[in-house]
């Protein structure tokens, strides 16, 4: 999705795209000063398009860089679904990707060439699989919802993904 400043007053960063299911808000915060007050960040929320439905959160909000909170908004967008009349879903057969970071020690290895593929299957199965994970490890797994052709990246933040796995009803 390509983002277009909408307020360029520095102290009112506002960005904002669209799929074709839903649309998408970045707002800068700051904890003082002039602008839009809160937790420091990058506030991130979307609303189904034609829907006269309030805003929601995504999960993990505010994120530390509008590199972050963009792609949290494409990977939110890479997992919805324009059902027509029937409105907006999460698309939890969306195709997706379990990957896991190489690591030594429970951290991250800064020398790999990234993470690697565990599972190519649904959203759904994706998540059943990083919460079957223990909570300590966590941290080492990504899932990457197939993007569309007009999506740069989606990776989904870990706090989306617990998040969709409380609405569908995983534990872990």
């Amino acid at each position: 999705m390509q983002f277009t400043l909408v307020s360029p007053i520095q102290e009112m960063e506002v960005w904002n795209a669209s799929s074709d299911a839903a649309s998408f808000v970045i707002s800068h915060v700051r904890q003082n000063g002039s602008g839009f007050h809160g937790q420091a960040g990058y506030a991130v929320s979307w609303r189904p398009i034609g829907e006269n439905r309030s805003a929601a959160s995504v999960s993990g909000s505010p994120f530390e860089t509008l590199g972050e909170a963009k792609e949290a908004c494409n990977a939110i967008a890479a997992i919805l679904t324009n059902a027509g009349p029937a409105g907006v879903w999460l698309d939890f057969d969306a195709r997706a990707v379990l990957r896991k970071w190489p690591s030594l020690g429970n951290e991250r290895r800064a020398v790999s060439t990234g993470p690697y593929l565990l599972i190519e299957s649904t959203l759904d199965e994706c998540l059943r699989e990083f919460m079957a994970k223990p909570t300590s490890v966590r941290h080492l797994y990504e899932i990457h919802a197939t993007p569309r052709p007009s999506l740069a990246s989606a990776t989904l933040p870990k706090e989306v993904i617990l998040e969709l796995a409380r609405l569908r009803g995983i534990d872990g």
